[in-house]
């Protein structure tokens, strides 16, 4: 087991470095308040409080041998489900806490009105996102329903007709290695909510790409990966959507599953362990097909455009996959012209914190973009450089839309990427 130790640390910075270093096997699952996960937690960068720190949330909410059972429990249910589920905390916890999965199971615990809310928007309302998107233009700030002002603002940034122009021309595709190593396999975009709804033209540009690759395109009827569900607290219904969606890959004949959202990635690889297959194979297979679309166009090639800014900034979404797909494409599309902040910073999303929390998803998007204008400058120079940032997930192009500053322009990567 390696140990990560920072030049010229004291005594004290080494001791916490051996203690927080990931086990190679977790050797339990209850909290002992090391203290470990509070490094990379951006609520608690972002507002100092330690009662919302993971570690709190895993005093309150999990299998601990200190007891919360003098709290109010409704007191404790609403303090402990204040997380934003970036799953930071996790990959640092060298007990294996998972408290994302503490605070799923103790909002399912203690419904509310905020996440039947949620449940609706999720299952029911996705088909009308696109009008929502236009309509939350009509309505000002000040006039914006109590706690749903954040929202609106995420949704005003995803209205068609809203994204970015394109400037970014493919002019060689990997299809030859894409070839060798799935041949003629089919292939299905899962487009995700926001990709089958107000950001259609993502879908569009995703499918082109795949056609460069001479990919055998195959089509599924997918809905919500399921990952805002679980974290909202509602089991039953991340169950259902996900059982439909592997009955859709099946159906489609069990092909490569190409996903252009990052969360969406993570929600579908997160299938695995859950119970939703015929057999190990059959699990096997689909953790093997979940790919980011990025992954697969590894070596290609693409020309600027007139127009372009001069500096890209790029925010690192917090469910990226283990290989950084999307940012090492892109950084080899773009090359010196993309920017990144040395530190990868949460947006804030949160899912259903948008509704529960906006005042704290709202601070941890300001820490975000001020990470960004460190990175890119454009604060300081605004005449020179623009604040124009890429992302490689749905619900991070919202909330840096609903936060952004202003002339900020915000976007998936697709978005550049010209198609004609």
């Amino acid at each position: 087991m390696k140990t990560h130790v920072k030049p010229d640390a004291t005594p004290a910075d080494k001791a916490n470095d051996k203690a927080c270093a990931k086990p190679e096997r977790a050797i339990a699952h209850d909290c002992v308040l090391c203290g470990c996960c509070m490094e990379l937690c951006p609520l608690f960068a972002a507002t100092g409080r330690e009662e919302l720190s993971p570690r709190a949330k895993a005093l309150l909410a999990g299998p601990s041998k200190f007891s919360a059972a003098t709290l109010d429990e409704n007191a404790v249910a609403e303090l402990a489900s204040l997380c934003l589920a970036c799953g930071k905390c996790e990959k640092l916890c060298p007990q294996g806490v998972s408290v994302p999965k503490l605070v799923a199971a103790l909002r399912a615990k203690h419904p509310d009105f905020r996440q039947w809310l949620w449940q609706q928007w999720i299952t029911r309302l996705a088909p009308f996102w696109s009008l929502a998107a236009r309509g939350a233009v009509l309505v000002p700030d000040m006039l914006a329903p109590a706690g749903l002002g954040l929202a609106l603002k995420g949704l005003r940034g995803l209205r068609p007709g809203n994204g970015l122009r394109p400037w970014l021309t493919v002019t060689k595709f990997p299809a030859e290695a894409f070839r060798q190593q799935y041949g003629d396999r089919p292939v299905v975009l899962f487009d995700g909510c926001v990709g089958s709804g107000p950001r259609k033209v993502w879908a569009h540009t995703a499918r082109f790409l795949l056609r460069g690759l001479g990919a055998n395109l195959a089509e599924a009827a997918f809905s919500c990966c399921g990952s805002t569900l679980g974290v909202a607290g509602l089991p039953e219904d991340q169950d259902r959507a996900r059982r439909a969606n592997v009955d859709a890959w099946r159906k489609a004949g069990r092909p490569l599953l190409a996903t252009s959202c990052a969360t969406c990635r993570k929600g579908l690889a997160d299938y695995v362990g859950a119970g939703l297959f015929a057999d190990a194979d059959e699990e096997k297979t689909w953790a093997e097909a979940v790919a980011p679309l990025s992954a697969l166009l590894t070596g290609a090639q693409a020309k600027v455009g007139r127009g372009a800014p001069t500096i890209v900034g790029w925010h690192r979404s917090c469910h990226v996959d283990p290989q950084d797909s999307d940012f090492k494409l892109v950084s080899s599309l773009l090359g010196t012209r993309l920017r990144a902040p040395a530190k990868a910073n949460c947006c804030g999303f949160g899912g259903i914190m948008q509704l529960s929390a906006p005042e704290l998803s709202t601070k941890v998007g300001a820490a975000c973009w001020e990470a960004l204008d460190g990175a890119l400058g454009f604060s300081a120079a605004p005449e020179v450089v623009g604040a124009f940032v890429l992302t490689g997930c749905s619900g991070c192009v919202m909330q840096l839309a609903a936060t952004a500053p202003e002339q900020a322009q915000v976007g998936h990567w697709l978005e550049i990427v010209k198609t004609d």
